[in-house]
This record gives structure tokens, C-alpha cells and sequence, in this order.
């Protein structure tokens, strides 16, 4: 991972087209009340938008990489502009012939970086930007061999699990194959995923794995194992690459969902910075929570430690913060822990039932002044 000014790496492309993160996860460790004021990683949008759904007076959605600001302009755009069925077409959840037409519609209400940003890359909008992202492409082709593994009705046989019981069978009888041992160590070995930009000091492990493949392997076979696959859209889009039907989808996708989260867009403000920078502009106890994702892995442990320092100083009493780890150990400086206190039981319970599955760590934490 290469460092640079000021600790952050820096990312010139869109990484993800829909978010990674388990909303209901962020949801219970913030529980944001109506009125409240949230600090949340724009990624992939899609937790962005759900927010909108607990009332909050303002949603401050920032993200240092400009295309992920300009995914989520893109999609209030679209949630703005189209009906139900045109938003899924329009996004790639949906097949359509004409979403470049539909773009130009959209055009004319996206800033102006936003604008040249997906005139440059329209395949990106004919295909579905929900799935144009790195991740998602690389998803695609990790798609593609595990069907080679385990066939496309062995892979959709497991959707058809009723209960946690019928899963860990079906893992036992079906699935577990040597074959598909194989594929996570091709698939996700340091090599290949070097070449995806995660190198260097990416790979450390603090749950005892001695490699990447290792330790997505394990969290995987958790999450086919303990947590309902039905429910489950995160294991659908690994593994069918689509939600298994709308009801099994983000919230902010939902149909019953769509006017209110209409009528609450003029909530988020959408900023393209590095967030300790960002923060350290802001006054004083002025935020009520945070949902931090695994921003600090593209920090270097000084730069995680400013950041931490200016949720502290920004968090109003009582303030809330979700934050994860994917690879590298990530902490609260030690300096801190008594500010930013750890909720031990509550961050036990988020990675038990998290069903992204694929963080070593998600936890809670309260702030005490």
C-alpha cells in the first residue's frame, strides 16, 4: 500500500458500486434518532441512501475517492428523477436497453465534475453502474470459476435453504469440496490481489489466519453456515451476482422505501475529502454518529490516530460510532479509549450477525465527555 501526503491513500477510480458494508449493522451500534446529525463513508452509496430512512436532520457523506462522490450524485439523481422500475433499470438491478438515454436526462442535474466523470466512462452507465465497480468486477470473474466449481443449479440450490440446519448440511453434503478450497486460494491470494491495488502491509492478520485466502475462507464459511442465506443479499451478489428478489435487497431499494427517501435527499451533503481534514474544519461536539467503514486501513497508524482524535473532539456527548476492520488491525489509540469507549457485548453481536461476513471486525463504540 503506497502512502501519501498525510498518511492516505489515495484512490483514483470507482472501487465499489454498491456498498460492502451491512446497513443493520451500522443501524444497531448508531441507532440514530430523528433530528440527529450522521458522519457516514460514501463507498457505494447504498448506505448513504438507507440512512435517510432513521430521520436524521443532516447526513455528511464523505469520501476521499471523487467517483464514489460522484456515484452517490448519480444515484440521488436517479432516486430523484425515475419511478421504481426505472431506478432498478437504470442502476443495473433490472436488464434495459437505454440507460444512456436515461443518462442524459440525468446529465443536466449533476455537478459538473460529476457530469464529465461518467461522460468518460458511459460503458460503465450501459452496463449498470451498481455492478462497474473494481470489487464487483472483480466479483464477476470470481463468479465465473465458481460456477466452473460447483455449477449454477449447486450454487443456486443453496438459496432454496430454508433454515440454518438445511444450510450447514447443504455446506456438509455439497459444498465443501476441495475444489472450492482451491478456488479461495487462487482466487485470493496476495498476488491476485496485488493486482487489484492491495499490497504491501494489506496483508495482516489478527484472527489467527495466515494469509487472506485463509481468512475469507473462514469468514465465509461462518456466513454459510450460521447466518440466513435467504435474508442474506451480500451472499447473493457473491454468489448470483443479483439480489435474489427486491425484497431481499437494500432498503433504499425497496419500493414502500422510495418516497421517503425522496423527500430526505436534500439531507446529505456530499464532500470529496479525506476525513480527518475534513473534521478538523468542523466545530466542536457537532456530530451524533459515525459510521467509519475500514477507512483507517488506507491510513498509516498516524494519520488513524488524528482521525480518532477529531471524531473525539467533533462527537457530541453520547455520540455513536460504527467502525471496522477488513485486514489490517486497526484500533482506537490507547490515549483515546477512555473517550471513545468500546461497547464489548454490542460489537460481539455485530460481527456474530453481520451478513457482509467478509470484516474480521465491527464494532461499537460511545463517546464520553
Amino acid at each position: 500500500m503506497n502512502s501519501e501526503e498525510g498518511g492516505q491513500v489515495q484512490l483514483p477510480e470507482l472501487l465499489f458500486g454498491m456498498n460492502w458494508e451491512d446497513p443493520e449493522s451500522d443501524w444497531r451500534a448508531l441507532k440514530i434518532q430523528p433530528g440527529e446529525t450522521a458522519l457516514t463513508v460514501t463507498s457505494g452509496a447504498c448506505n448513504t441512501l438507507t440512512l435517510l430512512l432513521h430521520n436524521p436532520q443532516q447526513v455528511h457523506a464523505i469520501d476521499i475517492n471523487p467517483c464514489q462522490s460522484h456515484l452517490l450524485e448519480l444515484k440521488v439523481a436517479a432516486i430523484r428523477r425515475l419511478d421504481y422500475e426505472g431506478l432498478h433499470s437504470f442502476l443495473g438491478l433490472a436488464p434495459s436497453e437505454d440507460r444512456l438515454r436515461v443518462f442524459e436526462l440525468l446529465r443536466r442535474h449533476l455537478s459538473s465534475p460529476a457530469q464529465a466523470y461518467w461522460r468518460s466512462n458511459s460503458a460503465a452507465i450501459r452496463f449498470g453502474v451498481v455492478q462497474q465497480g473494481r470489487y464487483e468486477r472483480f466479483l464477476r470473474n470470481f463468479r465465473r470459476v465458481l460456477r466452473l466449481v460447483h455449477g449454477r443449479r449447486r450454487i443456486e440450490g443453496f438459496f432454496e435453504c430454508t433454515s440454518l440446519l438445511q444450510q450447514r448440511e447443504y455446506f456438509d453434503r455439497f459444498w465443501n469440496t476441495a475444489a472450492w478450497r482451491v478456488l479461495f486460494r487462487l482466487a485470493f491470494n496476495k498476488y491476485v490481489l496485488a493486482k487489484r491495488g492491495l499490497s504491501g502491509n494489506y496483508f495482516q492478520f489478527d484472527d489467527g489466519a495466515s494469509s487472506f485466502a485463509e481468512s475469507f475462507f473462514n469468514r465465509t464459511e461462518r456466513a454459510l453456515q450460521e447466518i440466513p442465506i435467504a435474508s442474506n443479499y451480500f451472499l447473493a451478489q457473491y454468489m448470483l451476482g443479483r439480489y435474489l428478489n427486491r425484497d431481499a435487497s437494500p432498503d433504499y431499494l425497496k419500493k414502500e422505501n422510495l418516497p421517503l427517501i425522496r423527500e430526505r435527499l436534500d439531507r446529505i451533503q456530499i464532500i470529496t475529502a479525506d476525513a480527518k481534514t475534513w473534521l478538523a474544519q468542523r466545530s466542536s461536539d457537532s456530530i451524533d454518529a459515525f459510521s467509519l467503514s475500514n477507512i483507517c486501513e488506507l491510513m498509516n497508524s498516524l494519520a488513524t490516530a488524528r482521525t480518532f482524535e477529531q471524531v473525539a473532539r467533533t462527537a457530541r456527548p453520547g455520540a455513536r460510532v460504527c467502525f471496522r476492520n477488513l485486514m489490517v488491525s486497526r484500533e482506537v489509540p490507547e490515549a483515546l479509549r477512555a473517550t471513545i469507549r468500546l461497547q464489548e457485548r454490542t460489537s460481539r453481536q455485530l460481527i456474530a450477525q453481520d451478513r457482509s461476513f467478509v470484516y474480521s471486525r465491527v464494532q461499537a463504540y460511545v463517546i464520553v465527555k
